[in-house]
């Protein structure tokens, strides 16, 4: 199922990922619930990125303006 058919000079493409029958005139390997699913896991990959790095920057910046020099007893 995985492998692409060739009937009447037509092929017949399956998704990549989970095997659905692709339309003749998708140029792309996975179907577009897959890619959606794939898109979603990139784009919340990166924010959460960009949101460690924005708390890392901000503390940063924050512990050099409050004068936190160190552990003082």
């Amino acid at each position: 199922m995985a492998k692409n058919e060739v009937i009447d000079n037509n092929e017949i493409k399956y998704c990549k990922k989970c095997g659905y029958e692709l339309s003749s005139a998708n140029k792309y390997k996975l179907c577009d619930n897959c890619r959606r699913e794939r898109a979603a896991k990139i784009r919340n990959g990166a924010l959460g990125v960009v949101g460690t790095l924005g708390s890392m920057a901000l503390f940063v910046i924050t512990k050099g303006k409050h004068g936190g020099s160190g552990n003082k007893a």
